[in-house]
């Protein structure tokens, strides 16, 4: 199993984001979340990501548990962020090169 989230909560004050989700995504398959503005599908990916903590419950990608062992789960994710830039000012290679650096890529200065 790939991907496997079980029972994945985020609360932010008294609004619930996501609500005990439990999902398996085994290796290969395409997944989408589709939904309205605000119904917790950036909020989930930003749990799976090692980006932000859940409240409760866990995923575990390739086995590595998103509450536990961030760095593994970093180590084995890529992530594209939505914006243009992630820092405007930056260039489009110091962007790629910031993201790099906190998901801990090593790159060639080539």
């Amino acid at each position: 199993m790939t991907i496997e989230i079980k029972e994945l909560t985020k609360r932010y004050k008294d609004h619930v984001a996501v609500d005990n989700l439990s999902l398996n995504i085994e290796k290969g398959e395409f997944f989408a979340l589709l939904g309205q503005n605000a119904a917790g599908k950036t909020t989930t990916i930003k749990m799976l990501c090692g980006l932000v903590a859940p409240t409760s419950g866990d995923a575990f990608l390739e086995g590595a548990s998103v509450v536990h062992n961030q760095i593994a789960v970093k180590n084995n994710i890529n992530i594209s962020p939505q914006e243009t830039a992630v820092a405007p000012n930056l260039t489009v290679v110091e962007n790629l090169r910031l993201m790099a650096r906190l998901y801990r890529v090593v790159i060639s200065d080539d």
